[in-house]
């Protein structure tokens, strides 16, 4: 699944995005990218995600982003 959150997330917040393979995007309110880098590495997936951030073009100018995607897609059951 796709999430979209306009705040950083605490621990116990991120890890069950993080344990089911979401795809997790911060928008531009959420600006230190190396913090949820270290967060995720932190609790344990830093092999399983990347962490990047970018941009794109939106009405009002550029808008950033933070993403967190796994590298590789989880199991289905």
């Amino acid at each position: 699944m796709r999430y979209t959150y306009a705040r950083a997330l605490r621990d116990e917040e991120l890890l069950p995005h993080l344990e089911r393979g979401d795809t997790i995007i911060f928008t531009e309110a959420v600006k230190h990218w190396q913090d949820i880098e270290s967060q995720v590495e932190r609790l344990g997936f830093g092999d399983n995600f990347a962490v990047s951030r970018g941009s794109r073009p939106a009405p009002a100018g550029r808008q950033n982003h933070i993403r967190i995607i796994p590298l590789h897609t989880p199991a289905q059951a």
